[in-house]
């Protein structure tokens, strides 16, 4: 599908229902529909917005991420954790407070902090990332402290909007616009749309209680591309005079991504002032809320389910590094200063890149300077190491320099699929049309051209069904992600024992291996690890 034709599709996408038309449809009786004012103060009325000042609040959120699943054919199975969150908000001045025990990915511990966010900044106290991805601009104390990036804050200050969205509508009428009825699963909701600062919804209302049953946000993602993300409410109890939903699940395309379950309430309690104070010496440096056209929700909420959310606005490193390239064998260099690589291999005559991280904006970068390094020799192949988002988020820049593809075993069908889903929510999406090339490795793959072999191996591992490795048989480098991560210390589990058997079972003869994280490491040290790693672990 050429790139006009599935932006035509995107714009009937939105035309008919704002967002989502391939789940949300208009109505028949659209024109019927009660005014976008009379929505409005109906839902506020039922859930006694007049009263609602105040609130605190205890809940649980369990967490799914499809982006991160074991295999395509399965994105709903990744359960990310379960996270205590208490929270206090001001909803009249936009303050609010969150204390979370959040799961800790790296090591199965618990990351505990505190943010409090207002209207013009962010703050976080205590551990909120894992594996090390605290900002530079930390301080470090008995608890680490930080303001937030502007992106952050922007998708933090969206999502506290969205359970009181009728609020806001109320507030700011001049935001609000008339859509049509809307449509799911055969039941048609009246609907109002409504823009801020920080995004765009459509607010879906129940007609028999006039509650907001859902609402939805155009989003996109890495992997899904233009999408439609949820919020469903129900569960509505009365709590002091007001409504307040119990459960809320969140969606994305329709894959569970999340699901909130309060368990206590409290409506218009005092709150001290100092609840909301974020340090005056960090408060006079603290970013400002993003662009919403600059920021990628799905990635900042997503990520720090399990903390590998680095809270920059450099969005790819820290705020004061950039990317570089770097050799690390003759003729194979790669991208480094951030938290995920790619790996460039050039032949004679072309580029071979393993990995696509984070989003096309990544992906510009890294090309750019492989052109520089490596000028008039075109990218023949992208290869994708396994499926997760945050290493093939950028696989459509690759694709529109007209790069094949080459994907694990069961993935081919996949990523011809959400090659071709529109993109014009993409902000760093490719100027150039493209058709996807996609190559698919049942066991193992060769290129050999320009003087070079590149050989790729699918390997049985815990971490994903359609992981393969990389090797260069004359640099004796091997290229690997998420098993482990090359230059630091490789840890005796699961993933390091499932590399060496790979490399065993495919008699290759690597020296060292690079990584889709990290740096270059001995491949020495990977096998010294394999051997103290438990048996059946």
């Amino acid at each position: 599908m050429s790139r006009q034709i599935r932006t035509m599709c995107l714009v009937a996408f939105l035309c008919c229902a704002a967002i989502g038309a391939f789940v949300v449809r208009p109505h028949a009786s659209a024109a019927a529909a009660a005014s976008p004012k009379d929505l409005v103060n109906a839902a506020y009325a039922a859930m006694g917005g007049d009263k609602l000042k105040t609130i605190t609040l205890k809940a649980q959120l369990q967490q799914y991420d499809p982006g991160e699943s074991f295999s395509v054919s399965d994105p709903a199975k990744p359960d990310t954790g379960i996270s205590d969150l208490t929270q206090s908000r001001d909803l009249t001045r936009g303050l609010a407070r969150s204390e979370w025990v959040r799961p800790k990915a790296d090591d199965g511990g618990k990351r505990t902090y505190a943010e409090i966010v207002t209207p013009t900044a962010g703050y976080s106290i205590g551990n909120d990332a894992t594996d090390g991805r605290l900002p530079k601009r930390t301080v470090k104390g008995a608890q680490p402290e930080h303001t937030m990036s502007g992106r952050r804050l922007t998708a933090t200050l969206r999502e506290l909007e969205r359970p009181f969205i009728v609020l806001e509508m109320k507030r700011h009428p001049d935001r609000v616009s008339a859509i049509g009825d809307q449509t799911i699963a055969g039941k048609t909701y009246p609907a109002a749309q409504y823009r801020d600062d920080y995004g765009a919804y459509v607010v879906l209302f129940d007609s028999a209680t006039h509650l907001p049953a859902r609402v939805r946000t155009p989003d996109w993602d890495a992997l899904e591309g233009d999408s439609s993300y949820d919020a469903e409410f129900s569960d509505w109890r009365n709590v002091s005079g007001t409504k307040i939903a119990f459960d809320t699940n969140h969606t994305l395309n329709g894959m569970k991504v999340a699901e909130l379950k309060l368990s206590s309430v409290t409506i218009n309690p005092t709150l001290p002032p100092k609840t909301f104070e974020i340090p005056q010496a960090l408060l006079s440096a603290a970013a400002k809320p993003a662009p919403a056209s600059a920021t990628p929700y799905q990635w900042i909420i997503r990520r720090q389910f399990t903390g590998f959310y680095y809270d920059s606005d450099a969005k790819y490193t820290d705020d004061l590094d950039s990317l570089k390239l770097v050799d690390v064998a003759p003729n194979v260099s790669q991208t480094q200063g951030g938290t995920h690589n790619t790996l460039f291999i050039a032949t004679n005559n072309s580029l071979i890149a393993v990995e696509a991280p984070n989003d096309d904006g990544q992906a510009v970068q890294s090309v750019e300077m492989a052109k520089k390094k490596y000028p008039g020799k075109p990218i023949r192949y992208l290869i994708l190491t396994h499926h997760h988002v945050d290493h093939v988020g950028g696989m459509r820049t690759y694709a529109a320099e007209g790069a094949t593809i080459v994907v694990g075993k069961g993935d081919g069908d996949y990523f011809r699929k959400v090659l071709a889903r529109p993109e014009t929510l993409n902000p760093d999406a490719p100027k150039k049309e493209f058709t996807p090339k996609v190559v698919e490795v049942a066991d193992k793959w060769s290129v050999k051209e320009g003087g070079r072999e590149v050989d790729t191996y699918v390997i049985e591992n815990p971490h994903a069904a359609d992981m393969m490795i990389v090797y260069i048989p004359d640099a004796k480098l091997g290229i690997v992600t998420d098993l482990y991560v090359p230059g630091a210390p490789p840890p005796s589990n699961a993933n390091v024992a499932a590399l060496v058997k790979g490399v065993s079972k495919w008699g290759i003869k690597p020296e060292r291996f690079a990584g889709g994280h990290g740096s270059v490491g001995p491949y020495a040290d990977v096998v010294k690890a394999a051997q103290k790693a438990p048996s059946g672990n």
